[in-house]
């Protein structure tokens, strides 16, 4: 399966950075139209409008409520931990992910 880079940018007028951030974002969760752009190589890039919905949660399996997986864990853990460990619950997860991303290579 082909990987795409998919951009998003906005000109916004804020008094700093975290409000300029905040604007951004609120923006994206409206629900109104976003233009992304999507580069399949070095020298293709298109240009997509697509809607900006609110996420809905995915329905869980009665399943799952009683032998969550082991990500599932994993994640609820990190919600639940003290800003410094989740640092470090974030990067063994990042490092997690890029060594898993590296065998497929």
């Amino acid at each position: 399966m082909p990987f795409f880079l998919v951009t998003q940018t906005s000109l916004v007028e804020a008094q700093d950075e975290q409000e300029a951030a905040q604007t951004g974002v609120d923006r994206l969760r409206s629900g109104g139209q976003v233009t992304v752009a999507v580069k399949s190589d070095e020298t293709t890039v298109t240009h997509v409008v697509v809607a900006a919905l609110v996420e809905q949660p995915l329905p869980v399996s009665p399943s799952e409520t009683i032998n969550p997986s082991p990500s599932t864990v994993a994640i609820h853990n990190a919600a639940s931990a003290a800003p410094e460990s989740r640092k470090v619950i974030l990067k063994r997860m990042m490092a997690d992910a890029l060594a898993l991303l590296g065998r497929r290579a």
